[in-house]
């Protein structure tokens, strides 16, 4: 099923004339993030907001470890015994930044909140996830 979304994605993004990093990075994270947002939503308005808070880095963690760790053992054991070569995208780095910078700015900020989550840091969030995308489709339309 996840094989023939991403081929209408790609096709929608050829009849579009999108880059399918931007598809990738917008329809396809936010259609892959809807279930997790309503579902921290429900927790946290019935009273269990640290489960919320918890799920909102588990699921993605999960995701990476679980997900990317299969993808890449697979691709790794097929072209065994050479070895996998990622090909570099300035992308991948702007998105390593600013992950490193929302997961660091929550570590500090919950932190020095003596481990409460103030409303101006999700603000701040939003506006770092903004600004991400903003960033990654100027370099996907640029390169692509």
């Amino acid at each position: 099923m996840a094989g023939e979304l991403l081929n209408c994605l790609a096709a929608i993004g050829i009849i579009m004339d999108f880059s399918p990093a931007i598809l990738g990075m917008t329809v396809l994270a936010w259609g892959n993030s809807v279930g997790d947002l309503v579902a921290d939503v429900a927790l946290a308005r019935a009273g269990q907001p640290t489960i919320a808070i918890a799920g909102c880095f588990a699921g993605p963690m999960f995701n990476m470890l679980v997900g990317l760790g299969t993808a890449l053992v697979v691709q790794t054991a097929r072209v065994y015994p050479k070895a996998f070569v990622l090909e570099f995208h300035v992308g991948i780095v702007v998105a390593f930044v600013f992950l490193l910078l929302s997961l660091m700015g929550t570590l500090l900020v919950v932190t020095w909140a003596r481990f409460r989550v103030p409303r101006f840091w999700g603000y701040c969030l939003m506006g770092i996830y903004v600004l991400f995308t903003v960033v990654s489709i100027a370099i996907a339309s640029t390169s692509g």
